[in-house]
């Protein structure tokens, strides 16, 4: 009696030790490909680099350094891909040995053989978005430096985005302007309660004006409701205000944090500040609700190439069902994509676009897997 009990348990076990044991072996393999690839690109731009005097000349121990630095963040990119891949193989090895049949003429559904398996693979989403994502955010920091010192960085943001609003440094004529803001809009390129610290060629401070508005347009930035406080205390009060500014206007680029430059538990408060400044959160909002689902796109792609590979229970390679499996699992991956393109542009919600390509494929896996389960009853002729 206590073998009958416990036989299922111990193949439950096995199974889940089973898929485990591919997704393992898929992951490794996937992860140094990917890092041989960030090894070659480190290395042609650190060719690229050779006799520029600003930036420092990369050795091989630094650029090997600086691909292991981004090991971490790929790994929680790739976890998708180990387990499609990896579940595929799996499955593909069920179906030689016959273990599913066996499981089922034995009274053994799919579902019950799966239930273990999709925990075990929620918990690694789940360590995923608690451990590894601190870690990755903290190697990304260490990777843009070590990117800065060796290949210098462009195309920096006009504004920068801190708790104290935004900043910006302007020369105007013969003077430097320091303005700071506490809120914007981006599309109206306007700035709202503004402080702007004027200072001469020897940055010696001239004064400082406080204005409600100010509006930027070619070379020019416009002041509504100004008090001007001189290096002497002297307060004056203006209805318009004008700067004369080397800028380019013709849309404001606000630095704010990369989405993936953030930590888990930090989003909350960054996304709340960001909305209170006037800052467009849909990008990073996206990111959040994406990096929620990681442990449910896991188990989505499981069941996605198990409602595919195990359908049939013949014991010989079908390619086209592998490559079907393949092709769904990497659609629903580049599905997802366009849905967050989608997103961003603000075409559609952030939360449909956040949670939409995961609820897909999840609701999917989980009908094609009861249809597989559904018991069949034929009609006699």
């Amino acid at each position: 009696m206590p073998f009958i009990n416990n036989h299922p348990t111990i193949i439950y076990i096995y199974f889940t030790k089973d898929l485990f044991k591919f997704f393992i072996l898929t992951l490794i393999s996937i992860i140094i490909f990917v890092f041989f690839i960030d090894l070659i690109e480190l290395f042609r731009r650190s060719s690229n680099k050779v006799g520029i005097a600003h930036v420092y000349q990369a050795n091989f121990v630094d650029l090997i350094g600086m691909a292991s630095l981004k090991i971490v963040g790929n790994i929680q990119k790739i976890l998708p891909f180990a387990a499609l891949i990896g579940s595929i193989a799996c499955f593909n090895h069920w179906r030689k040995k016959n273990y599913y049949v066996i499981s089922k003429t034995s009274g053994i559904s799919l579902w019950k053989i799966l239930s273990p398996i999709l925990v075990c693979f929620f918990c690694v989403g789940l360590f995923s978005i608690i451990a590894l994502n601190p870690f990755s955010t903290l190697l990304n920091k260490k990777y843009e430096t070590l990117e800065t010192l060796f290949f210098g960085k462009a195309n920096f943001k006009q504004l920068s985005f801190d708790t104290k609003g935004f900043w910006i440094k302007q020369s105007s004529g013969q003077k430097y302007l320091i303005i700071n803001a506490n809120k914007i809009d981006e599309k109206l390129n306007t700035l709202f309660n503004l402080n702007i610290f004027v200072y001469d060629q020897d940055k010696t401070f001239l004064k400082r004006i406080g204005a409600q508005i100010g509006k930027f347009t070619p070379e020019k930035l416009i002041l509504n409701d100004v008090k001007l406080i001189d290096k002497n205390s002297k307060i004056s009060n203006f209805k318009n205000y004008t700067f004369l500014i080397d800028f380019d206007t013709s849309r404001l680029n606000v630095a704010t944090k990369k989405p993936d430059k953030i930590f888990l538990l930090d989003y909350p408060n960054y996304l709340i500040k960001m909305n209170t400044y006037g800052l467009n959160i849909s990008k990073h909002l996206i990111h959040f609700f994406k990096l929620i689902c990681q442990p449910f796109l896991i188990i989505s792609m499981i069941l996605l190439s198990a409602s595919l590979m195990l359908r049939s229970s013949e014991r010989k390679v079908e390619f086209g069902i592998v490559s079907l499996s393949l092709v769904v699992g990497f659609s629903l991956y580049f599905i997802g994509d366009f849905i967050f393109a989608l997103g961003f542009s603000e075409k559609i919600p952030p939360l449909l676009a956040g949670f939409g390509p995961t609820l897909i494929g999840l609701f999917s896996g989980c009908y094609l897997i009861s249809d597989i389960d559904e018991i069949k009853y034929f009609k006699k002729k």
